[in-house]
Formats: structure tokens, C-alpha cells, sequence
């Protein structure tokens, strides 16, 4: 199975999540996803935005990597690659992906939200280290910034 890559993208001092609402659960994530064949990391994230949300991005530094905690997945067949990102075009929510279109077999929810950092341990944002390391390293740095 591809390895996965994740925008962390924050404006202010919030940090653009996915809620995900399926049958009994509700989480939520970063954006992204899988690396297609023939893609490069950054391709695959940039790809993955415009399906997932509707924007063009800025890839920027690679911040964190895991090992994915799929339940599908043996733990080290696949990584995810979480990448710090800037939106620098499009619309938030105008996505191509199947969560947008109708008869798609999309089951559940998918809802773009903005959730302070400060805020962020009250989430299930999955996975938990991702959330952790978010807090950790950004709510000090963007606390005193005004609020979108």
C-alpha cells in the first residue's frame, strides 16, 4: 500500500481539519491522502487538496512522520508524511473528490472546519500523535494572533 502525505495547513490560530461523520463515529483528520503511482509527494498532497477541499496549496516543510496506525494496514508498510501547507488558491469546500459527488458510495459526512489550536485536545483528531504535536508546537506560537 502507498504511502500517505497530510497538508497541516493554519491560519491564525487555527488549524483546517476534516470532521468526518460516519455511522456510530465521529473524528477528525488532516487533509490528504494516498501517493499514486508516478507521483511525487508533493504532487500527491497538492492532488489531494483540490479533490478534498477545493484549494491549491503551498507544500512546505516536512514537519512529522508516522507510522500509520490503519487497522488495515501492517504498521510499517505504510507512512504518513504530515507537511506544514499554505492555501494559494481556490475554494474551500468546491472539492472533486468523491465525498462531493453525488451516488459516489460516500457514506457519512465530510465537513472542512477551522478548529483553534488552542482547542485542539478536546478533538479526536486522528492520529493522536499528529494532535499532540500540533498543540505542542504551534498553540504557544499563534496564540496571540486575531482569529479568522
Amino acid at each position: 500500500m502507498a504511502d500517505r502525505v497530510r497538508a497541516i495547513i493554519i491560519q491564525y490560530s487555527k488549524v483546517l481539519l476534516i470532521k468526518r461523520v460516519k455511522p456510530g463515529v465521529v473524528y477528525w483528520v488532516i487533509p490528504g491522502g494516498g501517493i499514486k503511482e508516478g507521483e511525487t509527494r508533493e504532487t500527491a498532497l497538492q492532488r489531494e487538496c483540490q479533490e478534498e477541499l477545493g484549494t491549491e496549496i503551498g507544500v512546505g516543510e516536512l514537519v512529522l512522520e508516522l507510522d500509520s496506525k490503519d487497522k488495515d494496514v501492517e504498521a510499517t508498510s505504510q507512512k504518513e508524511s504530515f507537511y506544514l501547507c499554505t492555501i494559494i488558491g481556490g475554494a474551500l469546500g468546491s472539492g472533486s473528490g468523491p465525498e462531493y459527488k453525488k451516488d459516489s458510495g460516500y457514506v457519512g459526512q465530510y465537513i472542512i472546519e477551522w478548529v483553534a489550536i488552542k482547542d485542539l485536545l478536546d478533538y479526536d483528531l486522528k492520529p493522536e500523535e499528529v494532535k499532540n504535536f500540533i498543540y505542542k508546537k504551534y498553540s504557544k506560537k499563534y496564540e496571540n494572533q486575531s482569529r479568522i
